[in-house]
């Protein structure tokens, strides 16, 4: 989970909607951050949030990833991880294994045809999609701003993990599959992700992420109690239609979305959704 930190107003700052360029209007009041709706669009954000430095500290504590959906640490999957000795059976990495089993054979379903060629992920965490993706015959390559992340991909699992930005990754274009889960609502622009991704991804390659969704009925019912708000880091609220704006921004046309929980690839998440997206011709 997130370091217990404090934070103030000089850690934050100020942005616009990465769609229009406006301010946003205030929905929540989460001092030192603030919750707002784009007056154009409806895209939800942070605004202020935190400044890049203070977002790296955040995301490089050791903690981090602990609890939550990593339950008590992150076991490799073959009883290889810091978590080997107690994470195997805590239900949360149980519901990693299974969302990574879900999307896997989801990623089957939207493709046709068996695991074969050069699959990203953004967003690789401690690698445990990576690694599963690659002993089912995809080769891997991964990006991660977690310098904690990324080192235990590399150092545990032997994976290929790019630690930083999606744009500065040393990576060849023309990746079957691009990944990004639980990704999108972090990163500073999402719309220059999308664009990056689409750079990145073959013209008969798809694109499967997925996200928190503000229009879930948790997120509605609940406003400022709403278990996955997290101004610290979710900076980016979304709904379905924003995200079909956002991705054809990008040249991406969003095909297909699940919000099913009891869906493999969504299981036990009332208010999160897996989309899959394609490259609209250029």
């Amino acid at each position: 989970m997130a370091a217990p930190v404090t934070w103030t107003t000089e850690d934050t700052e100020e942005v616009d909607c990465c769609l229009c360029g406006v301010r946003g209007r205030l929905v929540h009041d989460l001092a030192p951050f603030g919750v707002v709706r784009c007056p154009r669009c409806g895209l939800v954000f942070v605004s202020p949030r935190l400044r890049p430095e203070a977002l790296q500290r955040l995301y490089d504590d050791v903690g981090y990833f602990e609890g939550g959906v990593y339950g008590g640490g992150v076991d490799g999957g073959d009883g290889t991880g810091p978590a080997a000795a107690d994470g195997r059976f805590d239900p949360a990495m149980l519901l990693q294994r299974t969302w990574t089993a879900g999307r896997l054979a989801l990623l089957d379903r939207v493709r046709g045809r068996s695991p074969d060629g050069r699959l990203l992920e953004v967003g690789a965490g401690y690698g445990l999609f990576l690694d599963a993706a690659r002993r089912a015959g995809w080769e891997t390559s991964g990006v991660e701003l977690s310098r904690t992340g990324a080192r235990h991909a590399r150092e545990t699992l032997g994976l290929d993990v790019f630690c930083g930005q999606l744009a500065d990754a040393p990576l060849r274009p023309g990746f079957d599959v691009v990944c990004a889960w639980d990704t999108v609502e972090h990163v500073p622009d999402p719309l220059d992700l999308w664009r990056t991704v689409r750079s990145l991804v073959a013209d008969d390659g798809v694109v499967l992420f997925s996200t928190p969704y503000v229009s879930s009925l948790p997120a509605r019912l609940l406003g400022t109690r709403w278990w996955t708000l997290k101004p610290a880091e979710h900076i980016w609220h979304f709904t379905p239609r924003t995200h079909g704006v956002l991705l054809a921004r990008a040249g991406l046309a969003l095909t297909r979305v699940v919000r099913n929980p009891l869906a493999p690839a969504n299981a036990g998440r009332l208010d999160s959704l897996v989309g899959v997206a394609r490259p609209v011709p250029l």
